[in-house]
C-alpha cells in the first residue's frame, strides 16, 4: 500500500534511470535490446527506492509533468557527459588513419549507426574492455544512485545551471581533443616522419614509384608502432577514466547547487 502512494515518485526515479542508461557508455549500444534497458532501469529504480529516503509531497498535478522533462532531462546530461570522453579514442582514430592512408577504409558501427575508421573502432573495443575490467560500469551505477542525494526528484534545476552546463560542455570537449592528441600523437607523429623519410627518397631517387612503395611501408609503420603503444595507449584510458569521474562529479554539482 505504501508504494501505491509513493508510485508518482517511484515514476520519476525510474523516468531519471531510463534517461541515463539509454544515454550511458555501455548501455546506449544499439546491440542491447530497448526492453532489458527498460527492464534493467526498473529493477535499479526499485532498489533506489527502497535504499534511498524521499519526501511524500509528491503528487500527480499539473508541475508533475515537468517533473518528468526534469528527470529525463537529467538522466540524460548525465549519461551523455559521462560518456563524451570515450569518443577521444574514436577521433584519435580518425587522425591515425588520416595519416596512415587507412581513412577510406570504414566499418559501419552499429552502435552509433555511421561508418568509422578502422583504427578508431580497434581503440574502441579496447577501451570498453578496459572501461568493464576496471569496473567503470560500477562506477555510473555508483554515481547515477549518488545524484539522488544531489538531486532530489522534488526539486528543480536552479536557473544558472544552464550556462555552467555550457561551460562543462566546452570544457569537456577540449579534455576530449586533448585526449585524443596524446593517443594519436604516437602513431601519427611516426607517420609524418615517414612521410619526410619518402619525401627525401623521392628527391634522391625521382625513379622510384612512391604510390607503390610509400604505401605498404606506411602500414608496416602503422601497425608496428601501434602495437608498441599499447602500453602507453591503457596509461591514457586510465586518464580518461579518471576525468569522466571528475566530469561526473562536476555535473552533479551544477545540476543539485
Amino acid at each position: 500500500m505504501q508504494f501505491i502512494e509513493n508510485l508518482p515518485i517511484f515514476l520519476l526515479v525510474f523516468v531519471r534511470l531510463t534517461g541515463f542508461f539509454l544515454s550511458a557508455p555501455i548501455w546506449a549500444n544499439r546491440q542491447i535490446p530497448g526492453p532489458f534497458k527498460w527492464g534493467f532501469s526498473f529493477f535499479i529504480a526499485l532498489l533506489v527506492f527502497g535504499l534511498i529516503d524521499f519526501n511524500d509531497n509528491v503528487v500527480i498535478d499539473g508541475n508533475y509533468i515537468f517533473l518528468v522533462f526534469k528527470e529525463a532531462f537529467v538522466g540524460l546530461c548525465l549519461g551523455f557527459f559521462a560518456g563524451i570522453l570515450l569518443y577521444a579514442v574514436q577521433l584519435a582514430g580518425s587522425f591515425v588513419d588520416l595519416q596512415s592512408g587507412l581513412g577510406m577504409a570504414t566499418l559501419f558501427d552499429p552502435q552509433t549507426g555511421v561508418q568509422e575508421p578502422l583504427t578508431g573502432r580497434f581503440f574502441y573495443m579496447l577501451t570498453m574492455l578496459f572501461f568493464l575490467t576496471v569496473d567503470g560500469h560500477h562506477l555510473l551505477i555508483h554515481g547515477i544512485m549518488a545524484s539522488y542525494d544531489w538531486i532530489p526528484v522534488d526539486t528543480w534545476i536552479p536557473e544558472y545551471a544552464s550556462g555552467n552546463l555550457v561551460v562543462l560542455g566546452l570544457d569537456l570537449l577540449k579534455e576530449m581533443f586533448w585526449l585524443a592528441f596524446l593517443i594519436a600523437v604516437p602513431i601519427a607523429g611516426s607517420l609524418f616522419l615517414v612521410d619526410i623519410a619518402l619525401g627525401i627518397l623521392t628527391k634522391t631517387a625521382p625513379q622510384m614509384n612512391l604510390f607503390v612503395v610509400g604505401i605498404p611501408i606506411k602500414m608496416i609503420v602503422h601497425f608496428f608502432v601501434l602495437f608498441a603503444f599499447l602500453p602507453g595507449f591503457f596509461y591514457v584510458l586510465g586518464k580518461l577514466i579518471s576525468s569522466m569521474v571528475h566530469s561526473f562529479s562536476q555535473i552533479l554539482r551544477i545540476l543539485g547547487s
